[in-house]
C-alpha cells in the first residue's frame, strides 16, 4: 500500500469529522450548554450574561481536542507501523525516520496535557505564581444618570470579558501545541514553519505564553512597576468647591474608563503574542515593532493607573492630579 500526503490528510480530514460529529450528536451538552450567569455579569439580560453563557458553552471543548488528540495519536501509530512496513521493502525509497516522525507525533498527541504542562513550566515554573491582581474600585454613582450607564455596562461586562479572553488563549494555546506536534511531520525544506524552523519553536512559545497569560500579564506588569497589583482605587487629590457626591461621581466615572481601557489592554496584549508568531512564521504583514507594540501597550493600558501615577510623579501634578492606590 502506497501512501500520499494527499492520503494522509483525507484519513485524518475524516476521522476529525467523524469525532466532532460524534461528540456533538452523542454529548449535545456540549454545543448547548444550560444557561448560567457567571462572576461579574449584574443581572439578566446583559451583556455580561451574553458572555458568561457563551464561555459556560464552550467548556468543553479542551477535551474535545484531548478526544482528538488520543484519534490523532492511534492514526499516526498506525501510519508509522505502515510506513516502517514500507522501509523494510523497500529501504532505500522509504526513509526509516519517516516511521519514526509518526510514532513521535502519535506519542506526543497521546500525552497531549504533559506536553501543554511541559509547554507552559518552560516559562512558568509555578502554575499560579505572577498573577496579576487589583486594587479595588471607588465612587458611586447617580441612579438614572449618565454616569450609572457607564459604570454599569464596565461592572458588568469586565469579569466576564477578563474569563472569556482567559478562556481563548487557554483554547489558543491547546490548538498552537497540536499544530507545533504536527509540523515534527514536515521536512526541513519547509523553512521557519518545518520541524526545527524558528516559526515552529515560537509556535510552541507562543502556546506557552498563552497558556499562563495572567502569569504573563503578570510578569510584565511586576517588571515595569514591581508588582503584580494593579492600582486603580483612584482618589482625587484636588477637591476644592465639590460635594461628596459629586466626588463619588467622579470617582465612579474614573474607574469606569479604567476598567475599559483594561479591557482593552488584555485585547491588545493578546494580539501581540499571536502578531509575534507570525514574525516567526515570516509572515510578511506583521512585523517585530507591530508586535511589541501591542505587547508593551496592552501591558500598559492594563496598567493604567500605575502608568499615570508614575507621569505625575514625574511632572509634580500630584497635588492636583488623581492617586491611584
Amino acid at each position: 500500500m502506497k501512501l500520499t500526503n494527499i492520503n494522509i490528510m483525507k484519513v485524518l480530514s475524516g476521522i476529525l469529522s467523524l469525532t466532532v460529529f460524534a461528540v456533538l450528536s452523542l454529548v449535545p451538552e456540549t454545543a448547548h450548554a444550560a444557561p448560567t450567569v457567571c462572576a461579574g455579569a449584574t443581572g439578566s439580560p446583559t451583556f455580561g450574561e451574553v458572555i458568561c453563557n457563551t464561555m459556560v458553552s464552550i467548556e468543553e471543548v479542551p477535551g474535545l481536542f484531548a478526544g482528538l488528540s488520543y484519534v490523532i495519536g492511534i492514526t499516526m501509530g498506525a501510519l508509522g507501523i505502515m510506513k516502517l512496513y514500507e522501509h523494510v521493502q523497500n529501504p532505500h525509497q522509504t526513509p526509516v525516520w519517516d516511521s519514526l516522525k509518526r510514532f513521535l507525533v502519535g506519542g506526543a498527541m497521546f500525552s497531549l496535557p504533559f506536553v501543554l504542562e511541559a509547554v507552559q513550566r518552560t516559562l512558568f515554573t509555578d502554575g499560579t505564581s505572577g498573577q496579576i491582581d487589583g486594587s479595588g474600585w471607588n465612587g458611586a454613582v447617580t441612579a438614572g444618570g449618565l454616569d450609572e450607564m457607564v459604570v454599569r455596562l464596565v461592572s458588568d461586562t469586565m469579569n466576564p470579558m477578563g474569563n472569556i479572553l482567559w478562556g481563548f488563549c487557554y483554547l489558543a494555546g491547546i490548538i498552537l501545541v497540536m499544530i507545533g506536534i504536527m509540523r515534527l511531520l514536515k521536512t526541513a525544506q519547509e523553512g521557519p514553519r518545518g520541524p526545527g524552523g524558528i516559526g515552529t519553536i515560537m509556535t510552541f512559545i507562543v502556546a506557552g505564553a498563552l497558556l499562563s497569560i495572567d502569569q504573563m500579564l503578570g510578569a510584565w506588569s511586576n517588571s515595569m512597576f514591581d508588582t503584580e497589583t494593579v492600582t486603580h482605587y483612584g482618589e482625587l487629590a484636588f477637591t476644592t468647591g465639590m460635594g461628596p457626591a459629586e466626588i463619588a461621581h467622579v470617582h465612579a466615572v474614573i474607574s469606569a474608563i479604567l476598567g475599559f481601557v483594561m479591557i482593552l489592554g488584555w485585547i491588545s496584549f493578546i494580539r501581540g503574542w499571536f502578531i509575534l508568531r507570525d514574525v516567526a512564521e515570516g509572515n510578511q504583514q506583521a512585523s517585530m515593532m507591530a508586535a511589541m507594540t501591542h505587547i508593551f501597550g496592552g501591558a500598559l493600558a492594563v496598567n493604567l493607573g500605575p502608568v499615570l501615577n508614575a507621569v505625575q510623579e514625574t511632572f509634580g501634578l500630584t497635588a492636583v492630579g488623581i492617586e491611584f492606590t
